[in-house]
């Protein structure tokens, strides 16, 4: 699946499924996040550990993991869990991250077509996205593109400082999201997605 795109500015990256062996590439990753960006992750990336831990829930077939490559670093990465109950099969929950030089590229949009495009391919037609409240950019992203709030729990979660904040958990119909994707990139053959 390694696909090559470009961003806005002409940089040329490469996007593929995260791997076992991408392990000290991802720990690399996300030990140089700024703090303020690792503040509402819902585990410590600067765990290895953690970070292991989390690359073997892949194996069971319900987390998938892209990451976008540039100068052989990990750049961005994106996540589709599936739940495993019969019942939710149909839901699929979405994460997209992106370092800090590669912010406003168009990076994350890239990202965020090829996980709509997993998702489809898993036959997830409704994702959700869980965010804290202070993260006032990334909520009014998700909702420019399609999500809409459907709870809000209060004082439900820590943050990485061990401060409590809302969880604001966010819903959208996967057909919603493609028809803001194709806004950006014009239209796109769904049926297609490799």
């Amino acid at each position: 699946m390694p696909k090559t795109e470009i961003l806005k500015d002409g940089a040329e990256i490469t996007i593929r499924p995260l791997t076992q062996g991408d392990l000290d590439l991802l720990a690399k990753f996300f030990l140089d996040l700024p703090p303020e960006d690792r503040k509402y992750l819902r585990i410590d990336v600067t765990n290895r550990k953690t970070v292991e831990q989390r690359l073997r829930l892949m194996d069971f077939g319900y987390h998938h993991r892209l990451v976008a490559i540039h100068g052989g670093e990990i750049i961005a990465e994106a996540a589709l869990e599936l739940p495993f109950e019969d019942w939710r099969q149909h839901q699929g929950e979405i994460r997209v991250i992106v370092s800090r030089p590669f912010q406003r590229r168009g990076l994350g949009m890239i990202m965020m077509r090829e996980i709509y495009c997993l998702a489809l391919r898993k036959d997830v037609d409704t994702v959700v996205s869980w965010m804290m409240k202070p993260q006032e950019a990334a909520l009014a992203h998700a909702r420019k593109m399609g999500f809409h709030d459907q709870s809000v729990l209060p004082s439900y979660v820590r943050d990485q400082d061990g401060e409590m904040q809302d969880l604001i958990i966010l819903k959208a119909k996967i057909k919603d999201l493609l028809k803001e994707i194709e806004k950006f990139f014009g239209t796109i053959d769904w049926q297609a997605c490799p």
